[in-house]
């Protein structure tokens, strides 16, 4: 009977312990905290690449050239230009392009005011621009300024009554050219003015050319 006893007490004991650790074991698991990174990692920070744009433009020119021949004093004529571009834009901007410029030059004779008539001169241009986005507004439009160093390469004088061709012309000419500019959405307007810095006719002094121009243009 006491042997009973003990073994009651014992199981009792034990019992008791098991029930401890498993409180404890319970209140631990109560306190610890589990922590969760909540953090959001923030995105790659956007390209600051700039925008490439490809442009198609023409418009009417006003042509003159400063002097005169022997022959012949030059008035100004309106002819009118071709061209492509591609631009590389942001706040500072540059520009490649390629032209084709039908320039017309009105003369008329000293020797009779009823000789008088048109020089057409074609040549191929290549602006080489640098630009300014000097003001923005909202987002579809924007103001320009820009400056171009533009090579010319005369290529070709339509039949005249002056007996004047090819030959009688400069095959190079460098031009400084410098306007304003305005884009509105796909759409851009482009004034400006250059000037030549030698002679259109050879042999003949001061007959430096120089043109008004108004491109109108499609960006892409």
């Amino acid at each position: 009977m006491k042997h009973t006893s003990n073994s009651y007490v014992w199981k009792s004991i034990v019992l008791v312990v098991v029930l401890i650790i498993l409180n404890n074991i319970a209140k631990a698991q109560d306190t610890v905290k589990v922590t969760v990174d909540t953090t959001v990692a923030a995105p790659p920070a956007a390209s600051s690449k700039e925008k490439k744009q490809f442009i198609i433009y023409a418009g009417p020119n006003s042509n003159s050239m400063g002097g005169s021949t022997d022959k012949y004093n030059a008035n100004s004529g309106v002819g009118y230009h071709i061209g492509v571009a591609w631009q590389k834009s942001g706040f500072v901007y540059g520009q490649f392009g390629v032209r084709f410029n039908n320039a017309i030059y009105g003369f008329q004779s000293k020797l009779t005011s009823n000789d008088t008539g048109d020089l057409k001169v074609q040549a191929i241009d290549i602006p080489l621009t640098a630009g300014l986005n000097f003001l923005t507004i909202g987002k579809i439009a924007n103001l320009r300024a820009f400056v171009s160093a533009m090579p010319s390469f005369t290529i070709g004088v339509s039949d005249n009554n002056f007996g004047i061709d090819k030959d009688q012309l400069n095959s190079f000419i460098f031009y400084g050219q410098l306007g304003i500019g305005a884009n509105v959405a796909f759409a851009m307007i482009d004034i400006g003015y250059n000037y030549g810095f030698s002679d259109l006719m050879k042999n003949f002094d001061s007959t430096n050319p120089s043109q008004w121009f108004l491109s109108l243009g499609i960006r892409f």
